[in-house]
């Protein structure tokens, strides 16, 4: 028997053979543990009954954690926290059926989460299984076979019609601000992807921002996803605004207007979250118009587009989504046209002096 001590994890391994196959477990508190494991698996070839679903998800989020995004670990880390290690515990981890699985859901509905969140909690719940799988601890996944949890999402969301929009702006007498919310309402980035412009990224040229990295926490670091990097032309108006900003900062700071500074910022400190948040709060107060968050700019641009007719392709790109059916599925309930509406489109095809008159024939 081959146990050892994983000083750095402060728990203890077996290395095997198992039919000429070196064989390594790992993450066993005690050396009983690791001793008992290695002769279960050596007489019965499974170890999985004593490594518990607590111990499967601290192991995830260690992998996890080097190998994405600090905002995305930390989204995961309270996941799994607030949600599937109270519930699951120190259960062993192959002991986890189906039927446990259907039982979580419907603890996630009691809860009464929101579609979107409950869904998102089943996701990771999986990935977590299929993590093990890979690391030999089991060999199912039954979070896979029951698929995910069934609840109809809330298509109802926050947003300003370009009328609520004027009121909110006309209230905003600050130039950094007012151009910061401005081009928010025009552009649907993201808040990260907004406060962490440069100037680099504004082509006046062209009427063109470049929307390549995103501010999360306190890093930059790349945007969301693949497709969220992109470029979107802007109209004249905030093209001008940007303009009388960029102008604005040489002459208040001091600096060269070809530096590559914040755009939001002062220098190459970039405007924090909470700066941002203390004065959009302030401008609410004082517009008299219902309040939404910062992340709702994003959704009133969709809307904005989808009321002027824009194609969702269109939309999508401008979002910087990965494929249509991701913004057909967030705001296709906006799209105004109805059955009806599409029928009387049709109306207008035939007139009915074009129409051929068929006469009856009489026996």
């Amino acid at each position: 028997m081959s146990v050892y001590k994983d000083k750095e994890r402060n728990t203890y391994y077996f290395i095997t053979r198992i039919n000429g196959k070196q064989v390594k477990r790992r993450g066993f508190k005690t050396k009983k543990e690791a001793l008992l494991a290695e002769a279960q698996l050596e007489n019965e070839g499974n170890v999985e009954q004593i490594i518990s679903f607590e111990f499967i998800a601290d192991e995830y989020m260690k992998w996890y954690k080097t190998r994405r995004k600090e905002s995305s670990f930390k989204k995961l880390r309270s996941v799994i926290t607030v949600h599937l290690k109270p519930y699951f515990k120190k259960k062993a981890l192959h002991t986890i059926r189906q039927r446990d699985i259907i039982k979580f859901h419907d603890h996630l509905i009691e809860t009464k989460l929101s579609a979107a969140t409950a869904k998102k909690i089943h996701q990771i719940l999986s990935a977590l299984f299929n993590f093990a799988i890979k690391n030999e601890y089991t060999k199912d996944n039954p979070a896979r076979v029951v698929g995910n949890i069934e609840m109809k999402e809330n298509k109802h969301m926050n947003y300003w019609t370009l009328d609520e929009f004027k009121a909110f702006i006309k209230q905003v007498d600050n130039i950094v601000y007012h151009t910061l919310f401005m081009t928010l309402y025009y552009s649907g980035m993201r808040t990260g992807e907004l406060v962490a412009l440069t100037w680099s990224d504004i082509d006046f040229t062209n009427n063109t921002i470049n929307v390549n990295k995103t501010l999360a926490g306190t890093k930059i670091t790349t945007t969301k996803t693949e497709s969220s990097t992109r470029i979107i032309t802007m109209p004249n108006h905030i093209m001008h605004l940007l303009g009388k900003l960029k102008l604005h900062q040489a002459s208040k700071y001091g600096f060269e207007p070809k530096m590559n500074y914040c755009v939001f910022g002062k220098f190459t400190r970039y405007m924090s979250k909470t700066a941002l948040d203390n004065n959009y709060r302030k401008y609410i107060e004082l517009s008299d118009v219902k309040r939404i968050r910062l992340h709702d700019f994003r959704h009133s641009h969709a809307s904005y587009l989808i009321n002027k007719g824009v194609i969702i392709s269109v939309v999508a790109a401008r979002l910087g989504h990965a494929n249509v059916s991701m913004t057909l599925d967030t705001y296709s309930h906006l799209y105004p046209s109805t059955e009806k509406e599409a029928v009387a489109h049709m109306e207008d095809d035939f007139k009915p002096a074009q129409i051929i008159e068929f006469k009856q024939k009489t026996e």
